[in-house]
């Protein structure tokens, strides 16, 4: 039997959506699928060593956690890892994301800075109100809707010379986007994200969730966002533009459950034929 890895925070997240979904679809393929939690692992002279046991060589790494030195080494563990560690490394970074483009689709108007940066500046490079991202975040983390100056004094107390990314506000999506699930280039899964309140549309934060048509467009944003990362595994978040989709970002590690609620396919096995079918 094949062997696989899927790295999470913790080892005992066996009740996560995803890796759950992962280690059943592995299983059918006749892969033996296990959490490595970057948590409870250590990296020794000897190797890696995940709760007294050492990790050995796998056929396949899933790599479902994004930050830290230990992630990496578990990956390099893998004949496959999916996403290859150097993109998730990458792509992680939300201004990273800024050169991605495609003819489909319009990007917000976006600035680089630091929390504490002049708000006329960022006011005369993107409007008011905008949108400040932390580079890093997930989940809806550390995104906000900044309207006036009270707003932003608070996110500058909060987040003091950290850098954030400074972007156009689009009105016609608040509340709502697109997410689309592709493996390399090809879309699995494509799904509208309604917020029940506030401007963002997270299913982790409650959003509901219906199936959304896979239209020419949308397909093509996925082949062309393939073509410029090379990453296989990608969510892909688009807004609603008043003249069609606005990239909004990428996420490099993204869950599943939503895609395979709403749409009713089965993406967990999607990402497992990334080894199987080479095998």
């Amino acid at each position: 039997m094949m062997r696989g890895y899927i790295t999470e925070k913790y080892t005992d997240m066996r009740g996560a959506y995803t890796s759950r979904r992962l280690m059943e679809e592995g299983a059918r393929a006749g892969m033996d699928m296990r959490i490595v939690g970057v948590c409870d692992t250590v990296l020794t002279a000897d190797g890696l060593i995940c709760r007294g046991e050492r990790l050995e060589k796998a056929d396949m790494v899933i790599n479902r956690f994004k930050y830290g030195n230990i992630k990496d080494a578990v990956a390099r563990l893998g004949d496959v890892s999916v996403n290859a560690i150097d993109k998730i490394n990458k792509y992680v970074d939300k201004s990273r994301q800024l050169d991605i483009s495609s003819s489909a689709m319009s990007r917000p108007v976006s600035l680089l800075a630091c929390a504490g940066t002049d708000m006329e500046r960022i006011v005369c490079a993107v409007g008011l109100p905008f949108v400040a991202k932390g580079l890093c975040g997930s989940r809806g983390n550390m995104v906000y809707l900044v309207e006036n100056g009270e707003q932003y004094a608070a996110l500058c107390e909060k987040y003091r010379d950290t850098e954030l990314l400074f972007q156009q506000f689009i009105s016609t999506s608040r509340g709502r986007d697109v997410r689309m699930l592709a493996i390399r280039g090809e879309v699995v899964g494509c799904m509208q994200r309604t917020a029940k309140s506030g401007f963002k549309a997270n299913f982790a934060l409650g959003a509901d969730v219906t199936a959304y048509p896979a239209d020419a467009d949308i397909k093509k944003i996925a082949a062309d966002i393939y073509a410029q990362t090379r990453t296989d595994v990608l969510g892909i978040d688009l807004l609603f533009g008043r003249d069609g989709y606005v990239f909004c970002e990428i996420n490099i590690t993204p869950g599943i459950e939503g895609i395979e609620t709403a749409c009713g396919v089965n993406a967990a096995q999607g990402i497992i034929r990334l080894k199987t079918d080479r095998a």
